[in-house]
Formats: C-alpha cells, sequence, structure tokens
C-alpha cells in the first residue's frame, strides 16, 4: 500500500505528482562546477569532485560552489525515465520493437543502426504505437508535413481571395 491509500503498487497519480516533483527539484538544482576551474581554465567546468586535505569546497565552506550530495536527487519512482515519464530502450533490430510496452517504454534507434533498418524500425514503431526518442527532421511522419503545408496554402489562397475582392469592388466603383 502506497502513502497515498492507493492498494497499487504504484499508482498513476503518484506517479505524476513524482514527475512535478522532479521537475521542481531539477529548476533548483545548481550547476555543479569543478573546484578551482575558475582559476585555470584548462580545467573546465565539468564536475569532478574535490580530493585535497585543505579544499575549502571539500569542507563546505562559506562562498564556495555547492558539491554533489545525495540531497539534491530527484524522487526515486522517477529516476532513470525520460522527461515524458518513460523508460528508454535501445532498439538495433526492428524485432526488438515487438517487445516494447508503448505506454512504459519509449525506444531510441542505435547510432549503429544504417538508413533502410532505422526505416523499418520505424515502420514498425508507428504501427504498434511506440514512441521514437531520436526520430530525425526528415523522418517525422508525413500528417504532420501536410497539415503544415495546408495550412501555409490556406494562409496564402486568403491573401490572394481578399486581393480579388479588393479588384472586384474597385472595379465597380469606376
Amino acid at each position: 500500500m502506497t502513502g497515498c491509500g492507493c492498494s497499487q503498487e504504484c499508482c498513476t497519480h503518484e506517479f505524476e505528482s513524482s514527475l512535478k516533483k522532479r521537475a521542481k527539484i531539477a529548476s533548483r538544482r545548481p550547476k555543479f562546477r569543478r573546484s578551482e576551474s575558475n582559476r585555470f581554465p584548462r580545467l573546465g567546468d565539468g564536475w569532478r569532485s574535490s580530493k585535497g586535505i585543505r579544499s575549502k569546497m571539500r569542507l563546505k565552506k562559506r562562498g564556495r560552489c555547492p558539491i554533489v550530495e545525495t540531497g539534491y536527487r530527484g524522487p526515486r519512482l522517477t529516476r532513470g525515465l525520460n522527461p515524458k515519464g518513460k523508460v528508454e530502450v535501445l532498439v538495433h533490430t526492428p524485432e526488438d520493437v515487438e517487445f516494447i510496452d508503448p505506454y512504459i517504454m519509449a525506444i531510441r534507434i542505435a547510432a549503429s543502426v544504417g538508413k533502410r533498418k532505422r526505416a523499418e524500425i520505424i515502420k514498425r514503431a508507428e504501427g504498434s504505437g511506440v514512441e521514437i526518442v531520436n526520430l530525425r527532421q526528415y523522418e517525422k511522419p508525413k500528417e504532420e508535413k501536410v497539415a503544415q503545408a495546408e495550412d501555409q496554402e490556406g494562409a496564402t489562397e486568403g491573401t490572394e481571395a481578399s486581393e480579388e475582392s479588393d479588384e472586384d469592388q474597385g472595379g465597380n466603383k469606376e
């Protein structure tokens, strides 16, 4: 039994609230910087733990950058999930798509997959309703492209029609 009173192991409203909580925690999480990276640009900003015995940052002296600690972690329920709250699964072959649950999983096509096999994976994923995380711009579904094209055509047709009506009105007045 969970804290909300549901009998389920993981209920949906608790999951959604933990996703919101994760976003709130992430917005407050500081940018962790490497010790002395401002003095020595060659070190870079990427996080490395301080190891010196007299390191002010390791000793958490006032005015120093924050260090990575467990208190900055997000909720356990949502760790390792993508921003939409789904588990990402790496897919190498079209047959791998068959074992994906579209409600809790999203697929990421491996970088080593070629164009032909990638197209087959996309076709199977669309058929089973699975979300693909790393679609390229030219691989987006044609329905979206058609809808955008119709919107653009409708906008241009409206201006042409209004110009024609202006000409007719102008011609009638003369």
